[in-house]
């Protein structure tokens, strides 16, 4: 009675649900200078945009339930932690999503960006390459 009295309860006798709130999270790279967006980022505009193209098919979600993070906003939030090398709760507080959320971007960044590798990394395939970029390295 003392339930229905102070509204935990509905009429139906069933408790009351919380109704779900979504934080809108509007960062964007717009707001920027390219000197700003490398000291955050380490990433000017164009190669956050670049990086953003390449890896947006692997990033969008197929949901309409929920209300996902776009493919720049993810990797914004991967740069974000790669630049920083903050924890994942200071990255989350900087741009207003759960700890959670960042472990999940950042994982699935992670994982986008080491598919493309072969595409991007190239090991020498001799012996005499590789002692030559060896030297080269140390000097």
């Amino acid at each position: 009675m003392a339930d229905l009295l102070y509204g935990c309860v509905g009429v139906d006798g069933r408790r009351k649900r919380k109704q779900r709130e979504f934080r809108s999270i509007g960062f964007t790279i717009d707001g920027y200078t390219d000197e700003e967006l490398r000291a955050r980022y380490r990433f000017g505009k164009e190669s956050i945009e670049y990086i953003t193209n390449l890896l947006a098919d692997n990033l969008r979600r197929k949901t309409n339930r929920n209300h996902p993070l776009s493919a720049l906003q993810q990797v914004l939030i991967a740069l974000r932690f790669y630049a920083s090398g903050s924890f994942l709760q200071v990255v989350g507080d900087t741009v207003g999503v759960n700890k959670s959320t960042v472990s999940q971007v950042v994982a699935n960044v992670s994982l986008a960006l080491v598919a493309r590798q072969q595409e991007y990394v190239k090991w020498p395939r001799q012996q005499q390459e590789l002692g030559s970029l060896k030297t080269a390295f140390y000097q």
